[in-house]
Formats: C-alpha cells, structure tokens, sequence
C-alpha cells in the first residue's frame, strides 16, 4: 500500500529553541508519512493473584488499568530531491569513476537530507525548558486521532548521499495515551457497578477505607458491614473475601 500522509501535532506549549523551530508548524503540526496497512493499539489491565490459605488456587483480583498505547512507523525519504542516482563503480583495477563511498546519490551544496524533518521529530522526545518533560503530541490520519506522549523513539537510516547526509530513514513511535489528571478524576466514577463484587481484604486495610475506595465516601462503610455480617467491622481478617453492594 502507498505511503499516506499523516500530522504529528505539538499540543504542549514549548519553550526556548524547540518552540523557534517548532513555530512554522504550530498550526498545522509536522507532516509525516506512513504505511496506513499497520499501525496497533495497545491497552494492558493489571490483576493480582491474592493467596488465601486453605483454598487450591489464588484469587485474580483487578488492580488498576494500563495505558493504551500507539505504536507506529514512519518514513523520511529526501532522495527524490537528488537529480541523479550515482552508476555502479566500474569493474577492474585501476577503474575511473568510483564513488569515494562505493556508490549511492551525489550530494548537492546545500542539501541537508532528512536533517531537518529529523530535528522537528527529535523534538517529541526532548525535554522542553519550559515544561521540564517532553511534549504532549497529537497523530492524526483520517479518523484516528491519538494524544499522547513518546515512550520509545527509534531512527533507522538506509540511503545517504556521497557527503553523508541521510537521505532515507524509518522513524519508529510508540505513544502513550494521555490524558491532563483533572480529567481523569472528573471521568473516574465513584460509584460501584450495578452488581455486587467480591474484594480480598489486604494487610492492614480498614472498612471505611475501603468504602472510600469502592464509593468514594467513607460513609458507606455500614453497607458492606451489613451486606457481609460482620460483627467486628473495625477488625478485618486479611485474606478474607469481602462481598461489595451497589450502591
């Protein structure tokens, strides 16, 4: 499939020499191309086996969700910019014509190659002196639109000219979803779902605390107090299986 085109967008505000030469592309964000026939999405969920005496196998316990992650290649490619291709160097001892490099394309007095699409990438993954981490970045292609920041930056060069300026290279991104924490504690439900669940009390956990991270009130502690019979509320055994209602 042919190469599509796609925006790697800045979202962060930057600061000092990343903003000067990130400003060109502040309103439309930096073209990019890239193999549309793969791209993946990625998103972990972490579970906890709970070992409880007595019982033949431990129980699975949800502990948190991961972030869901982008991960993606690009493609620089300059070598159209170059007139011609160098010819085979000529068989034979004492041949004239050889490349000092064995071949490839001749450079031009003021081509950078892929330099400059280079700085403007390197960006994503340098910390800016105004948010002393790097970037926040948007990918946008079609319908997929993914904002995060770049875990893990990789360059890999395969053609250069005869001063050694890359001429081609694959970039390769994986992004992390990101979201500001305000939203997150805005789109974090305190609520419990519509069903009971069952919770394996831990070392040193107290009722109330629970409630706390169930419902998100302390005063809901009475309800799985009730919901599990128990007698001493203030006295959890660890390992026990607590039943939690809905609210």
């Amino acid at each position: 499939m042919a190469l599509q085109h796609a925006t790697l967008k800045i979202v962060s505000s930057l600061a000092g020499a990343g903003r000067t030469l990130y400003a060109p592309y502040q309103t439309d964000g930096i073209p990019v191309r890239f193999n549309p026939s793969e791209y993946t999405l990625t998103r972990n969920q972490t579970y906890a086996d709970v070992t409880i005496p007595g019982l033949e196998t431990s129980i699975v316990q949800f502990v948190r969700g991961d972030t869901q992650t982008l991960s993606l290649e690009l493609y620089l490619d300059r070598s159209d910019r170059v007139a011609h291709v160098a010819a085979p160097a000529p068989a034979g001892p004492g041949a004239q014509g050889a490349s000092p490099m064995g071949g490839g394309v001749p450079s031009t007095a003021s081509f950078d190659g892929i330099d400059t699409e280079l700085k403007l990438l390197r960006l994503l993954v340098t910390i800016d002196s105004g948010l002393h981490a790097p970037p926040v970045v948007e990918f946008n292609w079609g319908k997929l639109s993914f904002r995060g920041v770049v875990a893990t930056y990789s360059e890999r060069f395969q053609m250069f000219d005869e001063a050694g300026n890359a001429l081609r290279a694959r970039v390769t991104l994986s992004l992390k979803k990101y979201m500001p924490p305000s939203l997150q504690a805005r789109a974090a439900s305190p609520q419990s779902p519509d069903r009971t669940k069952t919770r394996v009390v831990r070392e040193g956990e107290r009722i109330d605390v629970i409630a706390v991270e169930e419902y998100g009130d302390a005063i809901h502690w009475p309800m799985i107090a009730r919901a599990n019979k128990l007698a001493r509320p203030r006295v959890l055994v660890p390992g026990s299986v607590l039943l939690i209602p809905p609210l």
